[in-house]
């Protein structure tokens, strides 16, 4: 299919001037003044922009027994119509991705619903013999959560030696028996100490190659993570929200910290302190966010996150370029695939989405299972006019059209890391 998506162009690097994104199978074949497409969209207006699709490195879709909460095709319908075009799956399913069997079912379900490009991460197995298998398999590294530094220390360390992305889910295995309180005790009771001391705990189990710390809620972990030669990302609520939003539907972990220590890292986000944005979207059935003694921790954000925070953008808090390197190059960068997404460039995956900057409305719904929507009526700032997988309209105007062909780019990779 030979297509051209033409507008004002923006990557990462700064506007790039008025053209045409020229697509063939699936990449950008040329960026021109003229379309060579035989389809060509046309987007030209002032403040809508033709930009990367951006990636989502931290979700949950759940599916396989936990499909009653989220599953492959709500959450990736519910990520594409709100510009991501990329998202990497969590392995505390059920089944837990931690044997080559489980992963293999997951692996299946998403190239069979996705609705988006995927990858998905191996969780530490209990044996530590099938730590090679499962990095011999088209994933995108590795999560390790405080219980595995507990639990699994034998393959946490081998997990390590394997040069393989590894995640950290940066608390010490401690926090994990906190569970009761409202937000601002559990916020207390799980001190940032714990994100900080989790980083220094993992650098015990072996060589920290290549370490991405993930939903940090505090400042602090950013400068242990740095001092490592990490990578990090935060969340939306962990810079929008925090402890004074009480209840089940802000319940989350690492839990909201105080209004200082939000606002900080906001400022850290603003002033380029951090590499990612990423949603930790955390579908569960309104059922189990009913009770507050027992509901589970997570925030359903898919649908929502990236025209949300475009207001940072409107406002004038963060150049578009920012944001961009935040939601497309910078993941990218993370993940290894900095070569394929990220920019607007010759040979790259012409995953696209078009940014209005003029809009304006209230988010009222998502494709998403989990309906409880805690920012029901939320302002958005920006309209996600329209979405491409491999060059294909596959949403527009926040409805998903068509199902386009999705891809795993890490199939073919050794540990999860593209060639160069």
């Amino acid at each position: 299919m030979e297509a051209s998506v033409c507008g004002r162009l923006v990557d990462p690097r700064g506007f790039l001037g008025e053209g045409c994104v020229n697509v063939e199978d699936g990449v950008i074949k040329s960026i021109g003044r003229s379309p060579s497409g035989d389809q060509v969209y046309s987007f030209y207006a002032e403040n809508v922009f033709v930009t990367p699709g951006l990636i989502d490195l931290h979700v949950h879709l759940r599916g396989l027994d936990l499909s009653y909460k989220e599953d492959e095709e709500s959450g990736t319908k519910a990520a594409l119509s709100s510009g991501i075009t990329l998202v990497v799956d969590m392995p505390n399913t059920r089944p837990r991705l931690a044997t080559p069997e489980a992963l293999r079912l997951k692996l299946e379900a998403l190239r069979e619903r996705s609705y988006v490009d995927y990858g998905v991460y191996a969780g530490v197995p209990d044996s530590e013999a099938l730590v090679d298998k499962l990095a011999s398999m088209p994933i995108a590294g590795f999560k390790i959560y405080p219980e595995d530094m507990d639990l699994r220390a034998s393959s946490v360390s081998r997990v390590l030696s394997t040069g393989a992305l590894v995640v950290l889910h940066p608390e010490l295995p401690e926090a994990e028996r906190v569970s009761w309180g409202d937000n601002a005790e559990r916020g207390e009771a799980r001190g940032c100490w714990l994100e900080g001391a989790s980083v220094h705990l993992l650098s015990t189990y072996g060589p920290l190659k290549r370490l991405h710390v993930t939903h940090v809620s505090c400042p602090g972990t950013l400068r242990v993570a740095k001092s490592y030669g990490a990578t990090t990302d935060t969340t939306p609520h962990h810079v929008l929200y925090d402890y004074s939003h009480e209840g089940c539907y802000f319940k989350v972990n690492p839990p909201l910290r105080d209004s200082v220590t939000r606002s900080l890292m906001l400022r850290e986000l603003i002033n380029g302190g951090i590499d990612a944005l990423a949603s930790d979207h955390a579908p569960h059935s309104p059922r189990e966010k009913d009770s507050w003694a027992y509901c589970p921790p997570g925030i359903p954000w898919l649908g929502l996150w990236p025209p949300l925070l475009l207001g940072f953008v409107r406002s004038g808090a963060l150049k578009l370029t920012e944001f961009l390197r935040l939601t497309s190059l910078g993941p990218a960068k993370i993940l290894g695939l900095d070569h394929l997404y990220g920019l607007l460039e010759v040979n790259y995956r012409a995953d696209l989405v078009v940014i209005d900057l003029n809009g304006w409305g209230r988010f009222s719904g998502t494709y998403s299972k989990a309906l409880y929507m805690h920012a029901f009526m939320e302002g958005l700032q920006a309209t996600i006019r329209a979405v491409f997988v491999g060059g294909e309209l596959a949403a527009e105007e926040g409805e998903v059209l068509l199902r386009p062909p999705v891809l795993n780019p890490f199939e073919g990779r050794e540990l999860g890391r593209p060639e160069r």
